[in-house]
């Protein structure tokens, strides 16, 4: 019999689409933890009024986000060395969606049914909304979760040379890792290991290049408090410091996306030159990279083995 690879990522809007992916997105109790019939009032209310404001952003990457499009191409170059095994794609918030995947498959088919979430760090706000999916599917019981790879040594040796290409020409650089947010109340209800779990893939990056570091937090929304500092915020501190060669990191993606080519490229861009920076570079996401997709693979075996 098959073992089943099913690659799980966050989704990202589709031009046209911008309303369903908010919808689902915003009704994540994860994302709202309030009692359902508010959360849904509140998701189709954010949903609306951000609706325009996501497809502008679309259109300032030009018009489409490659985040889904490069995870399909990272579950077709694991089918290749993955043999034998089946290698599906479903994304939480936007289609293929998760629960219409599981919905699918035939677990009679497969030996091992494996799912690995593509967020390199664990938090209840992905890696735990697609373990409740899953629990409420009727795949629960019969899959298997790989685990987090945040700190996979393949995975941190490839941000390691894709950084090292970008440090070319530069004489004193620095390294901000800027990580996606996350709301303090989920840090603190549920104990979420995702901070910890950000700063220690930096540290280990870090280590390797014998740079200096900080850690950051962007993409923040709404009015409660999120993870600090923002990468606003350090930008700033770290210019005020003399720091004149800046190199950022997206630590905490594994494709490139809206977050990544809008507001590093362009908004937290033009923040650095009004600020001064001598040179601001952002590492492209490696998202082929041939060691990461040795992580993936034996994370995917090493599950089987469990």
């Amino acid at each position: 019999m098959q073992n089943l690879l099913l690659v799980v990522n966050y989704g990202g809007p589709q031009r046209g689409k911008e309303g369903e992916y908010l919808k689902r997105l915003f009704s994540d109790p994860a994302v709202f933890p309030l009692p359902a019939p508010l959360r849904w009032l509140l998701g189709n209310l954010v949903a609306l009024l951000r609706r325009g404001e996501t497809a502008e952003i679309l259109s300032a990457v030009g018009g489409t986000s490659p985040f889904l499009k490069q995870t399909f191409e990272q579950a077709k170059a694991l089918g290749k060395l993955l043999e034998g095994w089946k290698i599906e794609v479903a994304m939480r918030y936007s289609d293929p969606l998760l629960e219409e995947v599981l919905r699918d498959i035939d677990p009679e088919r497969f030996e091992n049914i494996v799912v690995l979430p593509l967020f390199p760090q664990y938090s209840v706000a992905t890696w735990g909304s697609v373990e409740r999916v899953v629990e409420k599917s009727p795949l629960k019981g019969r899959v298997k979760f790989a685990k987090p790879f945040y700190g996979c040594e393949n995975f941190i040796l490839g941000w390691v040379e894709a950084i090292e290409k970008t440090l070319k020409g530069l004489e004193k650089p620095f390294l901000l890792f800027s990580a996606h947010s996350l709301p303090l109340y989920l840090v603190r209800k549920y104990g979420d290991p995702y901070p910890k779990q950000v700063e220690e893939s930096a540290k280990l990056i870090a280590q390797r290049l014998e740079l200096p570091y900080k850690v950051s937090y962007q993409s923040r929304l709404g009015p409660i408090r999120w993870l600090e500092p923002t990468t606003e915020e350090a930008l700033k501190k770290l210019r005020k410091d003399g720091v004149k060669e800046l190199v950022v990191i997206p630590i905490s993606f594994v494709s490139e996306n809206t977050e990544t080519l809008q507001e590093i490229d362009l908004n937290y861009r033009q923040l650095a030159e009004n600020l001064g920076y001598h040179s601001f570079r952002r590492v492209k996401i490696p998202h082929l990279h041939p060691k990461w997709l040795e992580c993936w693979k034996e994370l995917a075996l090493a599950t089987i083995r469990t």
